[in-house]
């Protein structure tokens, strides 16, 4: 494990729960998780960490700052879905295998470049800079 890599625990066990319980209510405590104002998320600029969730308080997505954008810290655990702890396409691509989608505008000509990786139990799409490789963000679905 890199030695900036702080374990914690996965937020794909949010996926699907409602976060002011049982144990998606333990794991929200363990990365301070705070309710925004006027929106249905909670984040912890501190771990790099956005939640949102519907009118029920389940979870619809996490999201995995990276790069210290919006204001957030860059996210120090390891990649979900046995993704490693190094955040570049290349390192995902090495420890994921080929995604089930990419995109890649140097070839296409149009949109971000992404990949996407699909688990029996959540999706994984990772957005990179502009330049390919050094991720961005991640997103956790359902």
């Amino acid at each position: 494990m890199q030695p900036n890599v702080v374990p914690r625990s996965d937020l794909t066990q949010l996926l699907g729960q409602n976060l002011l319980e049982g144990q998606a209510l333990a794991v929200s405590r363990e990365y301070g998780l705070m309710a925004t104002q006027g929106a249905r998320t909670y984040e912890s600029r501190e771990f790099g960490v956005r939640v949102a969730v519907d009118e029920y308080d389940t979870v619809s997505w996490v999201m995995l700052h990276f790069n210290g954008d919006s204001g957030f810290q860059a996210f120090r655990g390891a990649i979900p879905g046995r993704g490693g702890t190094i955040p570049r396409r290349s390192s995902l691509w090495a420890a994921l295998g080929r995604p089930a989608q990419s995109t890649d505008p140097s070839r296409t000509g149009r949109g971000d470049v992404a990949d996407e990786w699909v688990f029996p139990w959540f999706v994984m799409h990772a957005q990179y800079a502009p330049e390919g490789e050094m991720l961005l963000r991640l997103t956790l679905l359902r």
